[in-house]
């Protein structure tokens, strides 16, 4: 093996593959970064079993090869290069890649490339494609709920559901849900994915590829969800199980509604978590219909209280709702419009959260947040 490449495609390469290494494992072979030199091109590939990236670049190759070696150390010397080019060759002899920049050489042990884990490859199961900024924008919203418990598995996972004419994802930790949904042609499927490599596959920078304009791939086929890109493929195992009926959690009709600003509504619930108990994090939602203002309340007896009025549109009954206030600041978060819609259907019954989107750009990803009540804590 023996090929040349810039210094800062190389540091693309390396980061990119070694997102799923683990920092330690028994195995040595899932802690390298397995590098294979094509006719024109080279790929990095790194997993820890359960998820796998594969990243690819144009290289100038003159022997063709293939060899594992430690994703840390080759990552650690990638910072530290100038610009230029780099050269990577295997000595046979030693069995190691030898790294070349100017007047540098170094020489790192390797093992062979069937020491690494076999990849595997879909064989014809459900595809879609969408653009990359359309893919980034359903994981968003769709993992915002997930939290890692090892206890319940499905609390960390984020659901993909195909239902035909669109595609969504939802994530709960049964206390709060995120939904995201785009209208797109899909087969009808679903699947348990881990919320943690989506949101690293949302993180992935698809180098030199325009974000507008980019397709990525997307299969479901025997246990596995496969992604792809221009430059970039990845594997993830599936979660086995039943997924949450998420559908008759997230309420269709409403009691009240209230309009708010969306920039006012999170400075107003970030100050209530300042004075709020510790414990239980509670905010009180008041909705007046007939002062059309949305009041926030919060406090505890070791910190304080503190009320704000805030000017909305409110439509049907006056209702008050206790919430905790994480959930809210964690939707609002997450929501790019002026305007935010809250609503309710009773004082112990579920609150949506929903962006206020006057005229929406067609295939634009559509967000829910649906926040589960707190019990009355009486006057603050």
């Amino acid at each position: 093996m023996y090929l040349s490449i810039p210094t800062h495609d190389l540091a693309w390469l390396v980061h990119t593959a070694s997102r799923p290494i683990p920092a330690r494992s028994t195995l040595p072979a899932i802690q390298g970064c397995l590098i294979e030199a094509l006719s024109d091109r080279v790929i990095f590939s790194g997993t820890n079993l359960d998820w796998g990236v594969k990243a690819s670049l144009p290289a100038r190759v003159s022997a063709s090869g293939s060899l594992v070696v430690s994703a840390k150390i080759l990552s650690d010397i990638v910072r530290t290069l100038p610009p230029g080019d780099v050269t990577l060759s295997l000595d046979e002899s030693a069995w190691a890649l030898i790294v070349k920049s100017g007047n540098l050489e170094m020489v790192l042990n390797a093992v062979p490339a069937d020491d690494f884990p076999k990849w595997p490859e879909p064989a014809g199961g459900h595809e879609i494609s969408l653009t990359a900024r359309t893919f980034r924008e359903l994981i968003k919203i769709g993992a915002t709920c997930a939290v890692s418990n090892p206890a319940r598995p499905l609390w960390g996972a984020c659901l993909i559901d195909m239902l035909g004419d669109q595609l969504i994802m939802v994530s709960t930790d049964q206390f709060a849900l995120s939904k995201s949904a785009a209208g797109m042609h899909t087969a009808e499927a679903r699947a348990i994915v881990p919320a943690n490599v989506l949101q690293d596959l949302a993180r992935l920078n698809l180098k030199d590829t325009d974000e507008e304009e980019e397709q990525v791939g997307l299969e479901l086929c025997d246990g596995y969800l496969y992604f792809t890109s221009n430059n970039v493929s990845c594997f993830t195992r599936l979660i086995e199980g039943q997924y949450y009926a998420y559908e008759q959690v997230i309420p269709k009709t409403f009691s009240c509604t209230a309009t708010v600003s969306t920039e006012a509504m999170a400075g107003a619930a970030s100050r209530a978590s300042i004075v709020a108990s510790e414990e239980d994090r509670a905010m009180r939602l008041i909705l007046d219909s007939k002062s059309q203002t949305l009041t926030i309340r919060a406090g505890s007896a070791e910190k304080g209280k503190m009320e704000e009025a805030l000017p909305a549109r409110v439509e049907g009954e006056d209702i008050e709702i206790w919430v905790q206030h994480r959930y809210v600041l964690q939707a609002l978060s997450k929501i790019d419009t002026e305007e935010t819609r809250f609503g309710m259907t009773g004082q112990v019954s579920q609150m949506i959260i929903e962006p206020v989107q006057d005229d929406p750009l067609e295939g634009a990803v559509k967000s829910t947040f649906v926040i589960m009540p707190m019990s009355p804590k009486g006057a603050f």
